[in-house]
């Protein structure tokens, strides 16, 4: 459907199951949870991954922008000798 309305309704469908659950079972649920959490946040990428990510950006970024300023610099060159500037 239209802009994930069935996400939505999935959504509030696990609200509505979590809201219900029996306390010893929402306990064992949010322990789960928490576990998963700290899994989640223990694997953050370190200083190596993020120069990496950076190299491989600059990798695309930088033939572009060096073609660029060369043309640049070219037609320059080229229409201050036409012109006599």
């Amino acid at each position: 459907m239209l802009f994930g309305r069935d996400n939505r309704v999935e959504e509030d469908l696990a609200r509505i199951r979590r809201a219900n659950l029996p306390p010893d079972q929402l306990a064992a649920l949010e322990a789960k949870e928490a576990s998963e959490r700290e899994a989640f946040l223990k694997d953050k990428p370190g200083a190596k991954d993020i120069f990496a990510m950076i190299l491989a950006v600059m990798s695309l970024v930088a033939p572009y922008a060096l073609a660029f300023i060369g043309l640049l610099l070219l037609f320059g060159w080229g229409f201050g000798w036409i012109f006599g500037s």
